[in-house]
């Protein structure tokens, strides 16, 4: 006999949700974060400085044809949506945060980056009348959305060629120590977000075959300086208190590596790469 096959689609939902509560719990969530013009701004750095070699794979792996009409779900400040407007495709990003928006007018200016028509609204919130097809969908990251059936669907709808989503394989929690300081934070245990493999079985229970690749990097994430680290761990970890910010000092102080760049909380990255064709 076969054992019965987990829902999860219910799974990604539930994990989700309680990752979002926990966040809501503490004074914290995700739109909140992304619509503080500080975390922006230090986003674009990294963008400009430190992460070239991943939007440089990104963009390899997809090989989204030159002229090819496109929808960023998610795309921050142009991560992949500056660089795909540059080399001749018709660019369109859905983006709620308004600072996001602006970041990505600052990362045009710098590139001279053609206009991109931007759906200020988030992903479940945008209508297929707003969202329109194109050629290809994509999200990096951004995937932190409930109802994940009608999302994947959705997306799926709304590609003519193909789409292409990055996802953490391993939660970047549990490379950058939040695992560990959370429960020292607000005293219980870190709920991290539904990870890639709970997604490529979110859409072939949707009838989706989808291929999946793995890239990985043993590297952490750099910061121009140790107060710069602080506060984005401070942000994260929603350490309010003086007592809070000295335990996360104190963590850091003990985990941080300094380089020639920077600083690094040295760990493991593994990002999945999933996308199929219509």
């Amino acid at each position: 006999m076969y054992a019965e096959r987990p829902d999860f689609i219910r799974l990604w939902d539930e994990q989700m949700a309680r990752a979002f509560e926990q966040k809501h719990q503490a004074g914290e969530d995700s739109s909140s974060f992304w619509d503080n013009p500080v975390n922006v701004g230090r986003y674009i750095r990294r963008l400009q400085n430190d992460d070239r070699g991943r939007i440089q794979y990104q963009l390899s792996s997809m090989n989204i044809r030159h002229g090819s009409s496109v929808l960023d779900i998610g795309a921050g400040p142009g991560t992949l949506a500056v660089p795909l407007a540059l080399s001749g495709c018709s660019v369109t990003v859905v983006e709620p945060s308004s600072a996001m928006g602006k970041g990505m007018q600052t990362y045009r200016d710098l590139t001279n980056a053609p206009p991109i028509p931007e759906i200020r609204k988030t992903w479940e919130e945008a209508t297929p009348d707003e969202i329109g097809t194109h050629d290809y969908v994509i999200a990096s990251r951004s995937l932190m959305m409930g109802n994940i059936r009608d999302c994947m669907l959705k997306m799926d709808a709304a590609a003519n060629i193909a789409v292409h989503l990055f996802w953490f394989l391993i939660p970047p929690s549990l490379s950058r120590g939040n695992i560990d300081l959370w429960p020292l934070l607000h005293g219980e245990p870190y709920r991290y977000e539904p990870t890639a493999d709970i997604l490529w079985n979110v859409l072939y229970q949707l009838g989706i075959y989808a291929n999946l690749t793995v890239d990985s990097k043993r590297i952490g994430q750099k910061f121009a300086g140790l107060e710069e680290m602080r506060q984005d761990y401070y942000t994260r970890l929603v350490a309010k208190t003086e007592e809070q910010k000295e335990i996360v000092n104190t963590y850091l102080d003990a985990h941080v590596v300094r380089t020639e760049r920077g600083y690094v909380f040295p760990g493991t990255s593994m990002t999945a790469h999933i996308w199929w064709e219509k």
